[in-house]
């Protein structure tokens, strides 16, 4: 499948830049469900979270879970939270913010 060029636009320029109201939603789903592929690809998952938000697609548990055992591990304690949070890992989430995170 080609990438259509607004999402390499997107991936160029930032998410937080672009205005999405001209697209329909199917549109907007097929454009920032690519734009998540590029920056899952680009390690930058954060961005591709954001991404995938925005075109109300389900968010991929199980890699997410895998890069915040990675952010526990560099000892990343802060983005883990937030990774383990945003995916509903409410039981790990507790964890890292008890035993990791300042009060």
């Amino acid at each position: 499948m080609k990438t259509h060029p607004i999402a390499k636009l997107i991936v160029s320029q930032g998410i937080e830049n672009f205005d999405h109201s001209m697209f329909s939603p199917e549109q907007k789903k097929e454009i920032y469900g690519q734009v998540a592929q590029i920056y899952f690809r680009q390690g930058r998952f954060e961005q591709g979270i954001k991404a995938l938000e925005r075109a109300g697609l389900p968010l991929p548990t199980e890699t997410i879970k895998q890069v915040a055992d990675k952010k526990l591990l560099l000892g990343k304690y802060q983005e883990a939270y937030e990774l383990l949070a945003k995916i509903g890992d409410e039981k790990m989430a507790e964890f890292v913010r008890i035993n990791f995170l300042d009060q």
